[in-house]
């Protein structure tokens, strides 16, 4: 499948307010700023905040701020997340005929996806996932006033985890075992599943290095002033004048070309909408 990445992305960004990462195991830190690329949806890194160069661009902005006084915080352990696109569903786990092949009992983590034929389907499953982040209301008042991050994203906050899985179904009626085992020797875990497919990603760390959600935030504009000699207002002291935003690449269809629907010329969305369910109303006949 081309842009497996993209597709991946799209199918889960409606099921959470933060970004997944198809390469857990190449991890965004906290801090973070860049763009997002249009064909694969994977962020690009420019830099980060607490990059000691950073320093300069506070400084002019800020004397007082030293950025080196609010180092990322992390928050307690939580439990297992799992989230599941549309076209997948989670089930109570059962291995089939690999039932006596392991010791299920053992498992840390195990449960059953079932996937829709005709479609794709994206599931994340983090296991022990901690939020790793800047001081709340303290670090994105002050980077609001660097004019050098306007148009790009910065990375406030990052999902560590201790195992991770990442899955992107293959348009066919299946069902993927999974389960979080002890591995051999008992010092480390191992993910085991029924499914060999290439659109399985997974892996484990006693560090919490994989990163699989990242939130990506950019600037608010604030609105003109309204009369010509009226300075324009500084932010209020918080962190609410960052929102989500969407970088605007187009959607992919299952197998992770253009879609044709959204070709050329420009054309209102109500009417982008329409015309699309109506293309495929028609394709149903």
């Amino acid at each position: 499948m081309v842009r497996a990445e993209r597709k991946y992305v799209d199918l889960m960004r409606p099921t959470t307010s933060f970004w997944c990462n198809w390469s857990p195991d190449d991890p965004i830190e906290v801090g973070s700023y860049g763009r997002f690329d249009l064909d694969t949806a994977r962020f690009t890194v420019h830099g980060n905040i607490y990059d000691p160069e950073f320093q300069v661009l506070l400084d002019a902005v800020d004397g007082k701020f030293k950025i080196s006084d609010y180092p990322p915080e992390l928050d307690p352990v939580e439990q297992d997340m799992v989230l599941t696109s549309m076209g997948a569903r989670k089930q109570p786990f059962d291995p089939g005929a690999d039932a006596k092949t392991k010791n299920f009992g053992r498992a840390e983590f195990k449960t059953n996806f079932k996937f829709l034929a005709g479609r794709r389907g994206g599931v994340l499953v983090m296991h022990k996932p901690r939020l790793y982040h800047v001081p709340l209301n303290k670090v994105l008042e002050v980077l609001y006033r660097i004019p050098e991050l306007a148009g790009l994203y910065i990375v406030p906050s990052v999902y560590k985890c201790r195992a991770y899985t990442l899955y992107l179904s293959s348009k066919i009626d299946e069902t993927v075992s999974l389960a979080l085992l002890p591995a051999r020797g008992g010092h480390d875990l191992e993910w085991w599943s029924n499914t060999d497919s290439e659109l399985l990603r997974q892996g484990t760390d006693k560090d919490y290095f994989v990163s699989p959600l990242f939130a990506a935030k950019k600037k608010l504009p604030l609105l003109r002033r309204l009369m010509r000699d009226m300075p324009t207002p500084d932010p209020e002291p918080s962190d609410k004048f960052w929102i989500d935003g969407y970088p605007g690449w187009e959607p992919i269809d299952e197998d992770g070309y253009d879609d044709p629907i959204y070709d050329g010329d420009y054309e209102p969305p109500v009417a982008r909408v329409w015309r699309r369910t109506m293309s495929k109303s028609t394709r149903r006949w």
